[in-house]
């Protein structure tokens, strides 16, 4: 994990970080960097796994970021460090078609942004580029910084080739070029780096995107804290993750059957539920599922007996990887997946009155489904939200994809002090062998803006 402190990047650090990372390009590939971009993490405050299911999120982006200097090669050779010595460099070449460096290594994330660019710009990227990247947002916290990697490799591929997309623009081609390194991710991440607004969270709803601003609460603090346990999207996580996706497409394909003739046509995802009876709350679907399927988690073999078809059709049709556990909680997932959705709207509302009571109570509702129908906590989440809520947080939850990662917090400003020492006490002191260490897992965010993508000198072909 890439260590922070307790207050997120101040803007004279920022500047510090950049001024170095320009020093550094100079030494490190012989010339002055033509660019910088930068692309924030963010936390996401409510909303878990909804976006690839076509439901709203309700992120913002943290004052923690990745940057990258870079200058224009003549060649399609794009060259990539990192000032983080334990990511060795890496080199390709561009192309509509770019091979994968092993599973799980960081480079996969640049190739990534490569060629989803590749493949929307096609000839007009003529020029690869050498790059200098220098991150601080913590990895395998839940806080997006895989997506912040490929927005700001994004950025400077197209700074290279002197080429202009707009963010909306990224934020719809990204996501699926993420899939690249395995990970069936929905668009929250891009979205959010790419689209932020500082002082503000961001409602953000998918196909088509649409984005929101929505205020935050004056006189609360957002606090983010690391549960110790790493979340890496490129590792054991990643299967977590997928089987999740799956089991909401499952329960799509069982939803179909539920709904018979009342359903104009077949689901692609639980969130074209909203758009097919608009008006109608979704958790109401949940009820054509729960009476007549067990509670518990089906085999592929007997979903294909509910639905009526064969099981080697079913594994195509909902893209079942080989490999994967049979074992499918599809009542749960579903109604995990529609009532979060349901309570992103009514913490829009809630924000927008100012009611941080109600907006808290939200929170704890979100996490408690996160951990009995999603299943994506673990016990040193729990023992970080029970230590959270005991020391003063209005309302907490896991937040990112799960299995690891952080917790985020609502906390009254005054109470800010108090909480952080509640939460060290009785968190981290008892598993950190050194307490002076323990302000590098928690943290006090102010939502920022988006992406950046600023010129330094003229590239010429």
């Amino acid at each position: 994990m890439k260590k922070a402190g307790n207050r997120g990047s101040e803007p004279a650090d920022e500047e510090r970080r950049r001024e170095n990372l320009l020093q550094q390009f100079r030494r490190s590939y012989g010339r002055d960097a033509q660019f910088v971009t930068r692309a924030p993490g963010r936390v996401n405050l409510l909303g878990e796994h909804t976006d690839y299911n076509g439901l709203p999120v309700l992120p913002m982006a943290i004052d923690r970021n990745t940057l990258i200097a870079g200058a224009a090669r003549r060649d399609l050779q794009v060259n990539v460090k990192n000032l983080d010595s334990s990511f060795a460099p890496r080199s390709f070449e561009l192309a509509k078609s770019i091979p994968a460096f092993a599973a799980g290594d960081w480079g996969n994330y640049t190739k990534a942004a490569a060629q989803g660019l590749a493949l929307h710009a096609g000839k007009t990227l003529r020029h690869g580029a050498d790059l200098l990247v220098d991150g601080n947002i913590p990895h395998g916290a839940g806080l997006s910084s895989s997506s912040a990697l490929v927005v700001a490799t994004a950025l400077a591929l197209l700074a290279a080739n002197e080429r202009h997309e707009s963010p909306e623009t990224l934020a719809e081609i990204l996501p699926g070029a993420e899939r690249y390194v395995g990970t069936l991710s929905g668009g929250m991440d891009h979205a959010i780096s790419l689209l932020a607004e500082a002082g503000h969270a961001l409602r953000i709803d998918f196909f088509p995107l649409r984005t929101r601003p929505v205020p935050l609460p004056s006189g609360y603090d957002i606090i983010v804290c690391h549960s110790l346990v790493q979340a890496e999207k490129s590792a054991a996580a990643k299967r977590h993750y997928n089987h999740r996706v799956i089991e909401c497409r499952l329960a799509c394909r069982l939803l179909d059957v539920a709904l018979g003739t009342g359903l104009p046509r077949d689901l692609t995802m639980l969130g074209d539920l909203a758009t097919l009876f608009p008006g109608r709350s979704l958790s109401e679907f949940v009820a054509y599922l729960s009476p007549w399927l067990p509670d518990r988690p089906l085999s592929l073999a007997e979903i294909a007996t509910y639905i009526g078809a064969p099981v080697d059709a079913l594994q195509v049709q909902c893209q079942v990887p080989p490999g994967l556990s049979d074992a499918f909680a599809v009542v749960r997932r579903a109604r995990h997946v529609l009532t979060e959705a349901e309570r992103v709207g009514q913490a829009e509302e809630a924000l927008g009155a100012g009611d941080a009571g109600a907006f808290a109570s939200l929170m704890d509702a979100s996490h408690a489904s996160c951990r009995d129908d999603y299943e994506i906590s673990c016990r040193e989440i729990e023992d970080l939200i029970r230590a959270s809520k005991d020391g003063g947080a209005l309302g907490a939850r896991l937040t990112g994809a799960g299995f690891g990662g952080c917790t985020v917090s609502l906390v009254d400003r005054s109470r800010t002090a108090e909480f952080l020492k509640h939460v060290d006490r009785h968190f981290y002191a008892q598993r950190l062998a050194d307490e002076r260490h323990i302000e590098q897992y928690r943290f006090v965010f102010r939502p920022r803006g988006g992406a950046t993508s600023q010129r330094l000198e003229a590239i010429t072909s």
